[in-house]
């Protein structure tokens, strides 16, 4: 055993130091088993609300970016995402949602504007699901196949007889 001189001790009389921790395997598999698990979040039903409300819609991406298998319900992965990297519901969505995802849901379920960063439409959105009446409008009718807007056909024919009218 070392022996060391305790400084603040008025004796000076030698201390011996414990000896280090042996590795223990069940206290291993026991840190294993915990750091697996998702700590569970306790949200308020106004969140859990609005988490439902906007994966209506958005399932299929929001299943890929947790990699969820088909078994598992979508809002308890959120929720499980929350709970093991420590977040809030702004959070969560500020950093995992897109920016025009946000501004959609804002505009079509919360009827906020649609304008801003994802930091700033998320804040908008956490305000909304904070509130203990919070409930979100009715989904749109076509929010299960969202698409991007199309921009309109042209004709390549009407488009070579303009330019050539342009021309002459």
């Amino acid at each position: 055993s070392r022996e060391l001189s305790c400084a603040h001790c008025a004796s000076g009389t030698p201390t011996t130091k414990p000896p280090p921790r042996s590795f223990d395997p069940l206290r291993a598999i026991d840190m294993s088993r915990r750091a697996r698990s998702a700590p569970k979040v306790n949200v308020s039903p106004s969140v859990r609300l609005g988490l439902e409300s906007i994966i209506e819609g958005n399932e299929t991406a929001i299943r890929a970016m947790l990699s969820l298998g088909s078994d598992k319900v979508v809002v308890e992965g959120l929720i499980d995402c929350m709970g093991v990297n420590s977040l809030s519901a702004e959070t969560l969505i500020a950093n995992y949602f897109s920016a025009s995802m946000l501004g959609a849901y804002c505009r079509e379920r919360i009827g906020k504007s649609d304008k801003g960063g994802a930091a700033t439409l998320a804040e908008r959105i956490a305000r909304e699901w904070a509130k203990p009446s919070f409930a979100p409008l009715p989904a749109p009718a076509d929010s299960k196949k969202r698409k991007e807007p199309q921009p309109p056909v042209e004709d390549a024919a009407a488009k070579r007889v303009a330019a050539l009218a342009e021309v002459a």
